[in-house]
């Protein structure tokens, strides 16, 4: 004889809503747990949970952050549960909570630091950053050309900064040759552009001596914190265009890589001011020509006898004082500019403050000089 027995355990549903006290709103997301296990779920957008159990009665907690949390016996699986939660209050004391754009070794030191932070990048008027920079306290900028600006502080007003030191990421950015950097035609493009600090005056014994007459310290992104793709697009007068895309990833703690890209483009301003010079003997109604602003090589010819002998000239019945033809300036430079930058870069992170980073960077382009 064989006897078979069966049995089956049904499941009780539990159904409830949860708001909260004061006005009655309802509670998303709100945690339904039965004590005692890791059993539960969430309320829905309108406030109602649906908890299956195998038996009754239960007890099971509601809690959310903000909350006091409630615990209710179940004993009725055909009872709904209306739970109200009151919010848990706690008075602190005062905090008060300060930020400076500049780093707090800098401001302990003996220097006047001007900052130029990632929010005012951005809502720069300017058409670069580098260019911002110029609306800082005490900067004296000068624009020799579209592609090459120059940063003075304190007066040390020159188109060749060569006692100016400009850094990026603690790496001098000078131009090979010339011993002195070209604004950020050789820099870091603006998208990867974390904040500037500039320095200004004598700050050799902080930098060393190349920095006589200021500093520009410039700090890119960090691949770890600012990952993804971005990518911006200018255009203005001149034909000017500028194109730019960074593009970051961390993988994992540890690896990270960063590759950004830059290129301008622009119709440089042209000297065409052919008036006559203040040297000139000569105005325009000579029939023997004159010595003009942007014209080169158009000075007087004959009777000189050394060079510095500028006070000899001969004159010609009819044509009166005679120079020569000359070249004009446009006849002589290249006008249009261009500029590409790129970086690329590894990085590996050995601790939370140490990281060890293999950057290969590049630049070029043609631009006036002056």
């Amino acid at each position: 004889m064989l006897g078979i027995t069966a049995s089956s355990l049904a499941q009780v549903n539990i159904r409830g809503e949860v708001f909260e006290d004061h006005g009655g709103e309802v509670l998303i997301g709100a945690s339904i747990m039965i004590v005692g296990t890791t059993s539960g779920t969430v309320s829905e957008w309108d406030g109602s949970f649906l908890l299956k159990v195998d038996s009754l009665p239960i007890t099971i907690e509601i809690s959310y952050t903000g909350y006091h949390p409630q615990e209710i016996l179940v004993s009725d699986s055909g009872e709904k549960i209306i739970v109200k939660l009151n919010e848990d209050t706690v008075l602190l004391n005062t905090v008060e909570i300060a930020a400076s754009r500049v780093s707090d070794h800098r401001k302990d030191s003996p220097l006047t630091v001007e900052s130029l932070d990632i929010i005012a990048i951005q809502q720069s008027a300017s058409s670069d950053f580098y260019d911002g920079l110029g609306a800082l306290k005490g900067v004296d900028l000068t624009t020799a050309s579209l592609g090459f600006t120059i940063i003075n502080t304190r007066g040390f007003n020159s188109t060749s900064p060569v006692r100016s030191l400009q850094i990026i990421d603690g790496v001098d950015n000078q131009s090979p040759g010339l011993n002195f950097s070209l604004g950020n035609f050789l820099g870091a493009p603006e998208l990867d552009v974390l904040k500037v600090e500039l320095i200004q005056g004598a700050s050799s014994a902080y930098f060393g001596p190349n920095a006589f007459n200021g500093v520009i310290d410039i700090r890119t992104k960090d691949p770890f914190i600012h990952q993804g793709l971005s990518i911006s697009l200018k255009g203005g007068e001149r034909n000017l265009f500028m194109g730019m895309f960074r593009y970051a990833k961390a993988f994992g703690d540890k690896f990270a890589i960063k590759i950004n890209g830059s290129y301008m483009r622009a119709d440089d301003w042209q000297a065409r001011n052919f008036e006559p010079s203040y040297q000139s003997d000569a105005d325009e109604s000579n029939p023997g020509g004159y010595d003009a602003v942007n014209i080169h090589g158009d000075e007087n010819i004959g009777g000189v006898r050394n060079a510095t002998d500028y006070h000899s000239r001969v004159d010609f019945p009819g044509l009166g004082r005679y120079y020569r033809k000359g070249y004009k300036e446009e006849d002589l430079v290249d006008y249009d500019t261009e500029n590409y930058k790129g970086n690329a870069g590894l990085f590996y992170k050995i601790k939370r403050d140490l990281q060890a980073e293999a950057t290969f960077n590049f630049g070029s382009g043609t631009t006036v000089y002056q």
